[in-house]
């Protein structure tokens, strides 16, 4: 049986109300997932408020063998005194280790790559002192590449969207930066089924390293879906996955680490629907019950006044939309006769106090060529009104940073960047008015330097953006900001 066939334009847009009611019970996250982790939520990307003894940064990690032409982490520091940070490079090698002063006010770019032509190098960054933030840079002819570390290990990881249809390549980086080993399970589900391989149980992870593993070479070659879940069923570790689209309706690379639990609800802010465009949410429930969804949309052209009016929710359409367990199911949003065309934001909910795992995969043609995008959504429990951008805006692309206010009630935005004098405000994007409910899409503010960018807005919202992919390439990436959280 065929899930997407059974699926493919089934989708549930809520009244604008009961989009309010998702985004109003905001800040309930789940324990379960991860269950060993640190800080609720703490595997996925995000920022602490305040001074810490030391933070650490794992990212994706870079594949040399696959023609990268840079591979960089981009360490900001946006404090008043200098920060140390211990660099470490894991990979199927002895680990190199490096030591990097970052002053005040300023960010340095590492190279990670160190000459190195063939395997995966993945780079951890331990902060001492201060508060740093750090993101992962590709160059690459395919298209360059902006990855979100995340602070914290977990012994779980999902990924709902995989492909390695006509040709394209999708491997699973498996990094141990503890100094003892880890025992790894993979699994991976196709529009077969689940599949547990005997040779990706058992996986023994040594300490300080990192292991690739390709989807193709482990039976789950020329496929146009692949679910993947990561156990660490002794330690805890990273894990992250690289995908080079040549396809199959696909055209590009991406690297993202993963998702370290399911949960109930999720943010993206970034979508697009039209002529030339291909947008899918991509909903893996790993659970062994059925799941109930709801997706709420937001943007130009949305009613977004009925959205903070629940007594208007009779006025939209809604559908239930059911989840099998343990399936895969890809929602097209261009199938839904409602949807303006142009760009959105969604919210992702469940119905049923059930858990899912939700990736946005949007393609589009542009000017005779085409590319393909992929993020994964913002848990709804780290909404909130101060974000950071590491790398900055100054490679942002058309409509480069995307807003939604994700409550009921009006709000405003500020825009600032971190330069040698300190945090100052960016001229004209003080106090910018954000209706309830409401998106803002901007594009890179005229003359901004590069280096680590400041939104703070007086409601929560959500903020992802859009980078150029460099080389002459159409059409962009998109990529999280980093919440910042007050515990």
């Amino acid at each position: 049986m065929n899930i997407v066939r059974r699926v493919i334009g089934t989708v549930l847009l809520v009244s604008a109300g009961a989009g309010v009611i998702a985004i109003d019970r905001q800040g309930g996250a789940q324990p379960d997932g991860a269950a060993s982790a640190l800080v609720t939520l703490g595997g996925f990307p995000q920022v602490a408020a305040g001074s810490r003894i030391s933070t650490s940064w794992f990212c994706p990690g870079a594949a040399a063998g696959d023609g990268l032409d840079a591979a960089t982490v981009v360490i900001s520091n946006s404090g008043e005194v200098e920060i140390v940070a211990s660099l470490s490079l894991l990979s199927d090698a002895p680990a190199q280790n490096q030591n990097i002063a970052v002053p005040a006010r300023s960010h340095i770019e590492v190279d990670i790559l160190r000459g190195r032509t063939v395997g995966v190098v993945v780079p951890v960054v331990e902060i001492i002192g201060g508060v740093g933030t750090v993101e992962q840079q590709l160059v690459y002819a395919a298209g360059d590449v902006t990855s979100q570390c995340v602070s914290q290990t977990s012994n779980k990881w999902y990924f709902s969207d995989g492909f390695t249809a006509e040709g394209s390549s999708q491997r699973i980086v498996l990094t141990n930066p503890f100094p003892d080993s880890a025992v790894v399970n993979l699994s991976y589900t196709t529009a077969e089924g689940r599949r547990t391989p005997a040779n990706l149980q058992g996986i023994i992870l040594s300490a300080h390293s990192s292991k690739s593993i390709s989807m193709s070479d482990v039976g789950a070659a020329n496929e146009t879906q692949v679910a993947v879940e990561v156990t660490a069923s002794t330690g805890q570790i990273i894990a992250s996955r690289m995908q080079h689209y040549i396809g199959g309706g696909r055209l590009g690379y991406s690297t993202t680490v993963g998702v370290p639990e399911a949960l109930s609800e999720w943010w993206f802010t970034s979508g697009r629907t039209g002529p030339q465009v291909a947008e899918q949410l991509v909903v893996f429930n790993p659970a062994e019950t059925d799941a109930k969804l709801n997706v709420t949309f937001f943007g130009e052209g949305i009613s977004n006044g009925a959205a903070a009016d629940q007594s208007n929710s009779a006025a939209m359409p809604s559908e239930t939309l059911d989840i099998p367990a343990g399936a895969i199911v890809y929602i097209n949003t261009d199938n839904i006769a409602d949807l303006p065309k142009g760009d959105h934001a969604m919210v992702v909910s469940t119905l049923n106090n059930s858990h899912v795992v939700v990736e946005h995969v949007l393609s589009q043609r542009t000017g005779g060529s085409s590319f393909t995008a992929i993020t994964n959504g913002i848990p709804g429990g780290l909404l909130t009104t101060k974000w950071r951008i590491p790398s900055g805006l100054a490679k942002g692309a058309r409509n480069a940073l995307n807003i939604l206010n994700t409550t009921s009630v009006n709000g405003t935005f500020t825009i600032s960047a971190i330069g040698p004098g300190g945090v100052l405000d960016i001229p004209n994007l003080v106090n910018i008015p954000l209706g309830a409910a409401s998106l803002i899409s901007l594009d890179v503010p005229v003359g901004i330097n590069e280096g680590e960018v400041l939104i703070s807005a007086t409601v929560p919202v959500a903020i992802q953006r859009r980078t150029t992919r460099g080389h002459g390439l159409v059409g962009f990436g998109i990529v999280g900001a980093l919440p910042v959280r007050d515990k």
